[in-house]
Formats: structure tokens, sequence, C-alpha cells
């Protein structure tokens, strides 16, 4: 047994010392345009730079760790890379590339780094499914999770981001698709600046100061996300800057300060977003009359909209706090809806008015505003709110279901607590 348990360890040993004398630079020097590369299991120390169309595969518990400030890995000038399957630590940043075409990078696992993955000047780049955590310091000491510059034909889908600066941040890139990633804990979870052809798909945002922050941007489309929890004194679900040409549609914005911010915004359309549990719902300012916020639910917010002089117009939204009849039986109110909030335009002016905001005297006043306000009722007023009765189908039988569970557990609930009183 005795034997047996030393010639184990032995092979354990020599198969470890084997793996760590694996040469990945040499091997990547010697190979041809097209060649796979397997990295067995190990730790391996360097900076190492591809510059030619090969694969890298690393098996599981394969690991590469800088030896200094400079990258883990370059890639650059090249066609055709795909890194696959490795574990990389850094103190700076842990994959550069510059000026490719065609590159691939999958299940990368990117932890306490200051710089996840670094895209400048390339062309048709994946980057799917991976793992990027940043460290616990201070966002101006933090990097962004995925950066990616002047490029075009992006795609970022599946990826898993935490601890950073932005989680993934786009600057003057024509065509990007981001889609299904999650992004917490970070300052803004997607920041584009000067980028056109953008889709937002399908994301999870959570818990960052602001969940999507999109400045001097055109041609956007972000639908079917799920932003929530941004409600630090200056936090934002959606904060859209001198952006044009946007669609906003199906998403929900739970439990934010603001759920979509706009500045100095044109044709913008807000459509069919659920809008629930935040302090104000939303907040415009320099709006063009081109853009329309339509056929959204606002539920539970403290307030629902506020904005500067020029409005924002509301057409066939639901709003839980409507009190007006459907004499007509069309599903729509008879009365409009007063959106107007004197405190809402002095927050617009006052943010620190926010600590305010569910004071008793502030939801009087709210109150009294949408009952007797006449003189700025051109500029949050839905001429045709939407009723209960005319939403969707699909909603209405979400809810039943949910009242029904929700009666049963507080059924049974009661019956085992009156068994349990008797016993």
């Amino acid at each position: 047994m005795k034997q047996i348990v030393l010639f184990f360890l032995f092979f354990l040993f020599t198969s470890q010392t084997a793996y760590a004398e694996f040469d990945i630079q040499f091997a990547i020097d010697q190979a041809k345009a097209g060649d796979s590369i397997h990295i067995p299991a190990g730790r391996y120390q360097g900076n190492f730079i591809v510059k030619k169309p090969i694969k890298l595969y690393g098996q599981k518990g394969t690991e590469l760790y800088a030896q200094n400030d400079e990258p883990v890995l370059k890639i650059e000038h090249a066609t055709n890379v795909s890194i696959e399957n490795l574990r990389i630590t850094a103190k700076n940043k842990g994959i550069v590339a510059n000026e490719m075409v065609n590159l691939e990078l999958r299940a990368i696992e990117l932890k306490d780094i200051q710089v996840g993955i670094h895209i400048q000047r390339s062309r048709h780049i994946r980057i799917l499914e991976n793992k990027i955590i940043g460290n616990y310091s201070h966002f101006a000491e933090k990097g962004n999770g995925i950066a990616v510059f002047k490029s075009e034909d992006v795609a970022i889908e599946h990826n898993t981001i935490k601890q950073v600066q932005d989680g993934i941040y786009v600057e003057e890139v024509k065509r990007v698709d981001v889609q299904r990633n999650k992004v917490t804990n970070s300052r803004y979870g997607t920041h584009f600046m000067y980028s056109n052809g953008v889709k937002v798909l399908f994301n999870t945002y959570l818990q960052n100061v602001t969940g999507l922050m999109v400045m001097m941007t055109t041609n956007l489309e972000i639908s079917s996300n799920t932003i929530s929890t941004h409600n630090g004194f200056n936090s934002y679900g959606l904060m859209m800057y001198d952006t044009q040409e946007a669609m906003v549609r199906k998403n929900s914005f739970l439990h934010n300060r603001v759920g979509v911010a706009l500045q100095k915004s044109s044709v913008i359309q807000i459509q069919e977003n659920r809008f629930q549990m935040n302090q104000t719902a939303l907040e415009g300012t320099k709006v063009d009359e081109r853009s329309t916020i339509m056929e959204n639910q606002f539920t539970g917010n403290i307030l629902t909209a506020r904005s500067d002089n020029q409005g924002l117009r509301l057409m066939h939204n639901f709003y839980d706090d409507y009190t007006g009849l459907d004499v007509a039986g069309d599903g729509f109110g008879d009365v409009p809806y007063v959106a107007v909030s004197s405190f809402g335009q002095w927050m617009v002016r006052q943010p620190v008015y926010q600590f305010f905001v569910a004071s008793p005297s502030v939801v009087i006043l709210t109150s009294l505003d949408q009952q007797i306000n006449n003189t700025e009722r051109n500029l949050l007023v839905d001429s045709e709110p939407k009723l209960m009765s005319n939403m969707k189908k699909t909603e209405l039988s979400l809810n039943s279901k949910q009242l029904v569970i929700g009666l049963v557990v507080t059924i049974c609930s009661l019956w085992l607590w009156r068994r349990g009183t008797r016993v």
C-alpha cells in the first residue's frame, strides 16, 4: 500500500512539472497558420504574444498570469485568431487586441484584474461566455471589464462581469451587439460613446451606479433588458445624453432612483416598457417633440415623470394612480392623465430635493398638481391613458396566476397556523 501511495505522489509531481515546462510562446512561434495549440493544465507565467492565425485552447485548470504590468496576452496584426478556455490573472490588463480581423475570445475567466479585455481598431470580433471579476478598490482606480475602441462588427454576448469600472465600454464602434450579458456592482453596466448601429438585448444590469449610459450615439435598439436597483444619489437605470434615433422597448426598469433619463436627445421611442417601484420613472431635459413615451406600464413609482419646460409626449400609457373613468368602454380614460409635479420640476433643478420625495407634504402637493394644475398641462399629459381592461391578455393572465398562487399560500399558511395553535 505504501508503495502505491508513493508511486501516485511521484506521478502527480512529475505530471505537474511536465505541464509547467510547456513553453507557450515557443509553441506559438513555431505554429503554422491555422494550427491549434492545446495548452496542458497548469500555471504559466509570462507575457504572451500572438501575431498569426492560430487557435489557443486551454485544458481545465490552465492559468496564465503576468510577470509584470504588461498584458498577459497580446493579439495584434492578425486574422482568424481564437482563444478559448483559459484563466487569466494580471496586475493590469488581461487581454489586449489591436488591428485584428475575425477574433473570437470564448470561455475565458479573468479574475482580480485592472482591465479585462481591451480591443481597438479591429473588425469582426466575438467576445463570448467570459467571466470577468475586478477588485474591491474605488471605481476611479479600476478599469473596464470589456472595452472596445474604433472597431466595427462586434458581438459581446453571454458574459458575466462584476466589480469593474464600466462592465462594457464601447467608443467609436459601428455595429455592435450586446446581448445576454450580466453586469453587477460596477460603475456603468454598459457605456456607449460616439457609436452607431447599437443593439442591447436581453441583458441584466443589477446594482451598478447606472445600468446603461448612452452618450453621443445614434441608431440604437435597447430591448428586453432587466435594469434594476440603481438607486444612489446620481444613479439611473438608463441615461441617454445627446442621443438620436433610439428604440427603447420591452425593458423592465425596477427599483431605480430614475428609470430612464433623457437629456438633449431626439427621435427617442420608449414603448411597452415596465416601470415599477422607481423613485422617478421618467426624466426629460431638452427632448424634442418627435420623441414619444407610448404604451408603457407605470406601477408603484413615487413620481411618474418630470421634465423641463419642453416636456415629454405621453401616449396611451397605463398609470396605476390614474383615477379617471372609461365611459365609452374603449379601454382608454375619458379624462387626461396629468403627470405634472411641481416637486418633480424642482428636483430637476435641485437633485438634493430627492431626499424629501416620499414626505407627506410632497405626496399632497403631487395630488393637488394632478387635480388643479392648468398652467403646464401641455408638458406632461397623456390625453388617452390606457386602463387595465385594455392591457395585454398575457399580462393579465400572469397577474391572475400570481394572485391565485398568493391566495393559496395565504390560506395554507393560515390553516397551518390554526392547526398549530390548537395543538
